[in-house]
Order: structure tokens, then C-alpha cells, then sequence
């Protein structure tokens, strides 16, 4: 489905107009309260399933109002939150990483455990190097997705330049950020370019 497209003259004379100039002024000089937010421990899968609300997009409201993507179809897999320990999954599913020693690869629609443990090295020094070994199944994909999204763990960490040039030698464009962000990102580009992105994410518990 294409994306909407506001015409360039209409765009400009709306921002222009008095009364939302005035509108904008009054939000950026009002106090807008704020909640902490609190974290709560992973549940059961049984839990979920009887216990979940799902949202209805099709609603509508005023954010959804303005969402460009909101018609297109959502991944066939997609990780609806990260957990302190795992992920729940689209289906329901709780992908628990048992340990810190597993991770979670998304590709192609499909959820796949990544045994990173014994090919991973730099955790403790927030630069991450990956062995040939533990990328292996990157090699096999074909046609090559063309984004590649790496979480590492829940701090900010770097891939070294040698787990760079590997990836980039097997043809995949990266981005690194940490397992939230890089949850948070594919469930974005992967809706608006399905099985182009695929998404390796470390436990958010390390």
C-alpha cells in the first residue's frame, strides 16, 4: 500500500496558520504531568493468553489518526515486549533467554533460539565481537534481507570492526543499538518492509 503524502504547499500553509502557531506556543508553555514507569516481572504464557487485551487499531484515535502504517499488516512474527528475561512474542509466546545464554533471531517470519554464548566475547567492555561460527546462519540466507538489526543486551554497546567487516562482507547493512531499541525498530521497519529486516537481539538481562 503506498504511503500517504501531504502536498508540499498544503503542509507549509497549515504550519503557517496563526491559530496553530498559537496552539503550539500554549503546549510548549503547559506542564504536561508525567508517571514513572515501573517494571514487572516476566508471566506465564497461560497468563497472557488469558489474561490479554489486544488493541484494536482499527479504532482508531488520535494518534492512530496519523499513523502511516497503521493499515499495513504486522509482521507474521513480531515481539510485542521485552521482558527482563525474554520476549513476548506476537502468538502469545514467551521466548524465555534461560540464563542470558541464549538470544532471539527473527527471520523471514520465523523465531529462532541463537546460541551466542560461546561465540560472543567483549560483554564486559561494551565492545562486542562475534565469531564467524556464531554468525553462520546469516551466511545461508538468500536472497540477503537488506537490514540488519543487532541488539546488544540492555547497555549500549559497539560491534568491534572485524564483526562490522564480517557482516558487511556477506552483504548486510547494520544497525546497532540495544535489545529494547532494536526490539522496538524492527517491529517498525519490518512492517513497512516486510522480510527485508531481519533482527539478531542479545537478553536484555545482560
Amino acid at each position: 500500500m503506498a504511503s500517504k503524502q501531504i502536498p508540499r504547499r498544503l503542509f507549509t500553509s497549515w504550519l503557517l496558520r496563526p491559530s496553530i502557531l498559537k496552539s503550539l506556543v500554549y503546549l510548549s508553555a503547559t506542564k504536561i504531568p508525567h508517571r514513572n514507569l515501573h517494571l514487572t516481572n516476566p508471566v506465564s504464557k497461560d497468563k497472557i493468553i488469558n489474561n490479554a487485551t489486544p488493541i484494536n487499531p482499527s479504532k482508531g484515535g488520535p494518534i492512530q489518526d496519523f499513523d502511516l502504517l497503521q493499515d499495513l499488516p504486522r509482521p507474521p512474527m513480531a515481539i510485542d515486549s521485552v521482558l527482563e528475561d525474554g520476549f513476548l512474542l506476537s502468538d502469545g509466546t514467551v521466548f524465555q533467554c534461560k540464563g542470558s545464554t541464549l538470544g532471539l533471531a527473527v527471520v523471514d517470519g520465523q523465531v529462532f533460539e541463537w546460541d551466542f554464548w560461546p561465540h560472543c566475547t567483549g560483554l564486559d567492555t561494551g565492545l562486542v565481537d562475534i565469531t564467524k561460527d556464531g554468525l553462520k546462519m546469516l551466511s545461508l540466507l538468500f536472497p540477503r534481507p537488506e537490514l540488519l538489526l543487532v541488539g546488544l543486551g540492555g547497555k549500549s554497546r559497539i560491534l568491534s570492526e572485524k564483526t562490522r567487516v564480517l557482516l558487511m562482507g556477506m552483504g548486510y547493512t547494520i544497525e546497532v543499538t540495544d535489545t529494547q531499541n532494536g526490539a522496538n525498530n524492527f517491529e517498525l521497519l519490518a512492517t513497512e518492509r516486510p522480510r527485508q529486516v531481519i533482527a539478531l537481539l542479545l537478553p536484555p538481562s545482560i
